[in-house]
């Protein structure tokens, strides 16, 4: 959690390169270069689009194939997790997967969130879909299912 909001000072329009750089750069105890590549790009992936082919290719150079794939996988979850809880405390324990039957899962926000349900949330739904191969939609308690773009 504390990576993840490592750029919070930054300017939007730089936060991505800058959260990579510093945990780059950061001395810590325990993780090898492949592993701190991983830390860098997720964090580049989620402020710079997990699409981007052109985030810091002298770090993907240093991370696997697979902790790139992580990467984008673990950046495509926070980008859904932190619009849905504006980083709050005491949301993320609320929502729910389900498995929808034919492979589809539903993130399912409770009833008393069902103002966070809409297009945004179910775009990035969206992107964590096509990262992670799977059919994924948006559901209220109660209510319908918007599925993923």
């Amino acid at each position: 959690c504390l990576l993840a909001d490592i750029g919070w000072r930054a300017h939007p329009e730089y936060r991505g390169k800058q959260s990579l750089n510093i945990i780059a750069h950061a001395s810590f105890i325990g993780v090898d270069h492949p592993g701190r590549a991983f830390l860098a790009l997720a964090n580049a992936y989620r402020h710079e689009g997990i699409f981007n082919e052109s985030i810091a290719p002298e770090i993907k150079a240093l991370a696997t194939p697979r902790y790139i794939e992580r990467a984008r996988v673990l950046a495509a979850v926070m980008r859904v997790v932190y619009l849905l809880t504006a980083a709050m405390p005491g949301v993320m324990p609320r929502l729910k997967w389900e498995s929808r039957g034919n492979g589809v899962l539903a993130l399912v926000l409770p009833a008393s969130l069902a103002d966070l349900y809409g297009e945004r949330p179910a775009g990035r739904l969206a992107q964590l879909a096509r990262v992670t191969n799977r059919r994924l939609v948006l559901a209220v308690e109660g209510g319908p299912d918007m599925p993923a773009k």
